[in-house]
């Protein structure tokens, strides 16, 4: 009789559950387990993430450059370095990115937190370096800050 309830029961459990699955699933529910997926970035129907804000070409009216691929950051005639975006939780206007190049950095620093001002407006940003990923989320001890015009 034992057995029979404990049955019941995990059969019971699996019926509640396994509906949530299918319905997450329908829903396209991005699966956010590896480590490299931005939990800014969402799918849309035709399951292509959206590209990032702060990707593009960007200059700062002192005649330095700045590009950001979905992979690498170009800062002027530096070569290009590797990065990953690290942002936990975003409201779509603040990111923070790790460089993960071991190269010798130039102008930036190991960590950059990226925002933008308020509104839909994605032709500005503000990057502030940092050199540790605790200060970076802490918003402690900065490196430096520039502001950075959209080109393209």
């Amino acid at each position: 009789m034992q057995r029979i309830s404990f049955l019941m029961v995990g059969v019971t459990a699996l019926l509640f559950v396994l509906p949530l699955f299918s319905l997450a699933g329908a829903a396209g529910v991005i699966d956010q387990a590896h480590e490299n997926v931005s939990p800014s970035r969402f799918v849309t129907r035709d399951n292509n993430p959206s590209p990032e804000p702060y990707i593009g070409e960007w200059s700062n009216g002192r005649g330095e450059t700045l590009v950001i691929t979905g992979s690498t950051i170009k800062f002027g005639n530096d070569e290009a370095v590797n990065y990953r975006d690290v942002t936990r939780v975003t409201n779509g206007r603040e990111f923070h990115l790790e460089i993960t190049t071991d190269a010798r950095l130039n102008y930036l620093t190991k960590f950059l937190h990226i925002s933008f001002g308020d509104g839909n407006k994605t032709d500005e940003m503000k990057m502030t370096l940092f050199n540790s990923r605790k200060d970076m989320e802490d918003g402690e001890n900065s490196q430096g800050e520039a502001t950075w015009d959209r080109d393209k």
